[in-house]
């Protein structure tokens, strides 16, 4: 438990450092200032471009930039047909050149050439239809040193006309500045993903526990691993690693689905009673989104594409709509919906944002901004660990004070009501234990058997309650003059037994003296002075037994009543047997 909490601890430390670290990278994470392409852009349909004599004859006209050219702004697209599948676009570079310079262009769904004034410099893809989509990539594509004043002409083919001649990015500038752009794009990916998978971890430590909420847990972890994949396919790094940009664009957008779905279930599986039923809705229409998209997407109607506006639409409405369900179960004193709310704020606020700036091109933002919401999930996550341990410190207690409760419950089982001495039971036990600590050795502890004297005629005479201050009292001198591991036992009426431990036959008979002179000088009752009878017996190793060793002590006991009362007995010793024995075998 213990461990358990200092691991949310430094939950909280790291989830605290990431939050301060990432707004720091946000500030590091602006662009490299680079050569803005600031001169008017002109586009050209490509109906008729089906040879390369026509390319030829088409990138002159962008040279001499005939009639056949028209502007428009690069930051919208170029107002071609909507079944148009290619385009050209020319601009010209500035008069002032850079060292070493570069283009970084960042396009989505695409495949272009690049042109300078009639030397085609670079080709990526064949500008025909494939069965998958070309995905999103960068390029980094090196100029030559005399490009300043020369015309940059494009040729554009993409199969679905949203993304044809549009360009995430293009930017101007040398290549080291560049691969820094690349670099620098990737800070919140750098950041986020190391934090995600140090989230996961923990929750996979904290659902060994049994009280841990195992299907919260297992539904936080798979968002969790979703959100995780989702950002290694948005990073520019992940194309060093495996350069297939169709894979991880589809991969991305499948995600894109599937997060909003993962994401309300966490929220149903807290959310009250009464708002279960619509919550739960909000999970089909997300699936049943994926299922059609992904079903148009087989039959090759890029339904990915196409569910994308209708999904981004929904996203906003049903969230909010989820966001008053949560609101409504923490004000009923739900704590789970209270902490639930900002990462629900904040990867559907990042996500509607991030869809209308991309997606819809309504807001010109550069990358995503939902990586950025990971540290509210963090928060969401630092309250059911910190549940889950308050949970387990409330059991830990209850579970020691039950076992307080049991213990007491077993003593008060072996304790004598009336005298406060262990009864019977308690005797097996420890004879049990005392037995195979020493089975092989002689007198390693000893008996003594006490009985009070006339016990009978105290309580015929005076009575029970007489009797009963008799027993307490005799039991209360007995416990003042032994020794804390003895074991003092009340063996049944006025009988009592002390399990001397680690007691040899000479050192219990000293014991045993001493015990009835001090019945005999205490003032147990107060109408006639009470002695006892004492009997000593030990333990004689492997060949004796419980049964025998009892037998021994009652034996002695009763030599000492015998005798007269008020003294004590001790077994006969070993000699004195020998002797008999050999006694016996002689008659």
């Amino acid at each position: 438990m213990e461990k358990l909490s200092k691991t949310g601890n430094c939950m909280n430390r790291w989830i605290r450092f990431w939050g301060l670290l990432l707004i720091f990278l946000g500030f590091m994470a602006g662009s490299v200032a680079a050569e803005p392409l600031d001169s008017t852009w002109y586009w050209r349909s490509d109906y008729e471009a089906d040879s390369g004599d026509k390319d030829a004859e088409w990138v002159a006209s962008a040279m001499n930039q005939t009639d056949d050219w028209q502007p428009f702004s690069f930051s919208g697209q170029a107002p071609f047909g909507h079944d148009a599948t290619r385009v050209w676009l020319m601009t010209t570079l500035p008069d002032n050149s850079l060292r070493d310079a570069a283009l970084y262009v960042q396009v989505t769904g695409q495949s272009f050439e690049v042109w300078l004034d009639d030397t085609l410099i670079y080709n990526y893809g064949d500008l025909q239809p494939h069965l998958v989509s070309y995905g999103k990539r960068w390029h980094v594509i090196l100029l030559p040193p005399d490009y300043a004043g020369r015309k940059l002409i494009i040729r554009a083919y993409a199969s679905d006309p949203s993304y044809l001649g549009r360009f995430d990015s293009i930017q101007l500038d040398s290549n080291v500045n560049q691969m820094t752009r690349i670099i620098r794009q990737d800070i919140p990916y750098a950041a986020n993903i190391p934090l995600t998978i140090f989230m996961i971890l923990m929750l996979v430590l904290y659902f060994s526990s049994p009280v841990a909420p195992k299907r919260l847990y297992t539904a936080i972890i798979i968002f969790m691993a979703e959100f995780l994949v989702w950002m290694v396919c948005a990073s520019n790094t992940k194309q060093m690693l495996l350069d297939a940009p169709a894979f991880w664009w589809i991969l991305m957008r499948i995600l894109v689905y599937i997060l909003p779905i993962s994401a309300n279930y966490i929220v149903f599986l807290i959310v009250d009673k009464a708002y279960k039923r619509g919550t739960w809705m909000t999970v089909l229409a997300f699936g049943m989104l994926l299922f059609i998209a992904l079903w148009a997407e087989i039959l090759g109607l890029d339904g990915l594409d196409a569910c994308a506006s209708a999904y981004y639409i929904m996203l906003p409405a049903l969230e909010l709509l989820l966001l008053y369900w949560v609101i409504r179960s923490a004000l009923a004193g739900n704590g789970y919906c209270r902490a639930v709310m900002i990462p629900l704020v904040g990867m559907a606020g990042a996500g509607t944002l991030d869809g209308f700036s991309i997606h819809f091109h309504w807001l010109q933002e550069d990358g995503y901004t939902i990586p950025y919401a990971t540290i509210t999930i963090g928060i969401f996550l630092l309250f059911i660990v910190r549940q889950q341990i308050k949970r387990e410190r409330y059991l830990m207690a209850r579970a020691a004070g039950l076992e307080d409760e049991v213990a007491r419950a077993v003593e008060q089982a072996e304790i004598d009501s009336l005298t406060q001495c262990y009864n019977r039971t308690k005797m097996d036990s420890v004879l049990a234990a005392e037995v195979r600590a020493h089975r092989q050795e002689e007198e390693p502890f000893s008996l003594i058997m006490m009985d009070i004297d006339f016990f009978k005629r105290v309580n015929d005479t005076f009575g029970h309650e007489a009797g009963d201050e008799v027993l307490a009292g005799f039991a209360a001198v007995v416990r003042r003059n032994i020794k804390k591991q003895d074991v003092f036992v009340r063996w049944g009426g006025e009988e009592f037994i002390l399990v001397c431990r680690h007691c040899s036959g000479k050192e219990a008979a000293l014991v045993a003296e001493r015990l009835r002179f001090q019945v005999q000088e205490a003032a147990l009752f107060a109408k006639e002075q009470i002695t006892c009878s004492i009997g000593v017996a030990s333990w004689r190793g492997a060949t004796d037994s419980i049964n025998h060793l009892l037998k021994r002590v009652d034996d002695a006991l009763y030599e000492a009543k015998r005798t007269g009362r008020n003294r004590v007995c001790q077994e006969q010793d070993s000699a004195v047997r020998w002797l008999q024995q050999m006694q016996l075998k002689s008659e």
